[in-house]
């Protein structure tokens, strides 16, 4: 077999093993935590929500930037992305530590007793989400995500019957504290011993100084598109939990039914990006974007369709008759998905670039056009200001703000993904 023939088999098991690992977490996600809203109803569950979004804002400032470059680096170089990985892990804690006492002490003159409660053990999870989001990525780019899905499984099944046992022996609501640390937790003490046993042999903290400055360098520019990716979803949910913690359990639901097929895109995208970082020759990695573009947008049109069908029956099902409300707002949010991923890709063709500068201004006029556009429509309309702001926005990421790179360059690439010639060769 050739070598351009073992790549393609590689990133073609790869993806179906990313997919078997979405599965099983959109498995939990929408059956447990169906169980669960359904059993705290859509207030409790927005202050479980509104916690979540808070942390998630901080753990992405803390990565600042470098999960980006950690799979670019380690899909290039094995051993250099092992020396970013350890270089950077101070930096990493150091940075949530100090966020997270800051908030936690706001928390706790600001909000009940149970949101309080909630805030603690979501801060204690995305520490171990924070430290074992570095070697999920690492096998990832190593096509190797066979291990994640071991190590999530057994987290997940841990989870899931702790979650099952609150619901169904009726217990205080405070104990949804344990499945929400375990689900990060267990895989992450899984995944570092597969790490420790994995990677190379060599002393990783030589020159650990000129690693800790690239990522600083290099992070710096890729911060704030990283934190505009949290922002899309977060700053929604932050507005609207502020205004109203019942509609941000509504507007949750919708979130998790409405964005349940992205584990496809996003396993696809993932293994399809690691071929095209590799590709040297400029043109073909043009049309393999193109054809990402095409599988995507197909794969995503199906999808909705099912959704808009059986969404009502869905929701009804899981979730029960206080959700029913979400039905109303679930489209724009399948729509919001499609544009999430063709953003994803146009940033990742980006980034095999070497466009830091590029993405830093594109994000910086993201962050502020989403969190006033969000302020101003959660503000009049509640609920479905929140999901317009987030297909507004994914809407401007997805095409204008690409634009302007090299005279229209992805424009060229996404219009060309109409065009039959981009899928003849892959056909052939």
């Amino acid at each position: 077999m050739s070598k351009v023939g073992f790549l393609k088999n590689k990133v073609f098991s790869n993806s179906l093993w990313l997919i078997l690992e979405k599965i099983l977490s959109i498995f939990g996600l929408i059956f447990v935590t169906s169980m669960v809203a359904k059993y705290i109803g859509p207030d409790n569950y927005g202050k479980l929500v509104f916690a979540s979004s808070l942390f998630a804002v901080i753990q992405t400032i803390s990565m600042f930037g470098s999960e980006n470059l950690f799979f670019q680096k380690v899909s290039k170089n094995k051993i250099i992305g092992e020396k970013l990985i350890a270089a950077t892990r101070k930096y990493r804690t150091l940075i949530y530590s100090i966020l997270s006492t800051l908030l936690l002490s706001y928390l706790y003159f600001y909000t009940d007793q149970l949101t309080f409660i909630y805030s603690i053990a979501t801060c204690i999870a995305l520490y171990f989400a924070l430290h074992d989001m570095p070697y999920s990525i690492y096998f990832d780019a190593l096509l190797k995500s066979k291990i994640n899905v071991v190590c999530n499984l057994i987290g997940l099944i841990f989870t899931l019957i702790f979650r099952y046992v609150i619901v169904a022996y009726n217990l205080n609501i405070i104990w949804l504290v344990v499945p929400i640390v375990s689900i990060t937790s267990i895989p992450y003490l899984t995944r570092t011993y597969m790490y420790r046993k994995f990677k190379t042999n060599i002393n990783l903290n030589t020159e650990s100084n000129v690693y800790k400055k690239y990522m600083l360098g290099a992070g710096k520019k890729l911060f704030l598109y990283s934190l505009s990716v949290i922002i899309y979803t977060k700053t929604a949910q932050i507005f609207l939990g502020m205004k109203s913690q019942f509609d941000l359990g509504l507007y949750t639901v919708a979130i998790t039914i409405g964005t349940s097929f992205s584990f496809v895109l996003n396993a696809i995208i993932t293994s399809y990006m690691s071929q095209i970082y590799a590709e040297k020759d400029l043109l073909k990695s043009k049309q393999m974007t193109s054809f990402l573009y095409g599988i995507i947008c197909t794969i995503s049109l199906c999808a909705i369709f099912s959704l808009y069908i059986l969404g009502p029956y869905i929701i009804k099902i899981l979730y029960g008759n206080k959700f029913v409300k979400v039905n109303d707002i679930l489209i724009f949010v399948s729509l919001s998905c499609l544009l999430s991923s063709i953003s994803n890709i146009s940033d990742k063709y980006l980034v095999k670039e070497n466009a830091y500068n590029y993405l830093s201004r594109k994000t910086n006029v993201l962050v502020v056009f989403n969190v006033l556009i969000s302020a101003f429509l959660i503000y009049f309309y509640g609920l479905t200001g929140a999901v317009f702001s987030i297909f507004i926005t994914e809407f401007v990421s997805a095409t204008l703000c690409n634009y302007w790179f090299r005279k229209g360059e992805i424009l060229k690439i996404q219009l060309n993904t109409f065009s039959l010639s981009c899928y003849r060769n892959k056909i052939r």
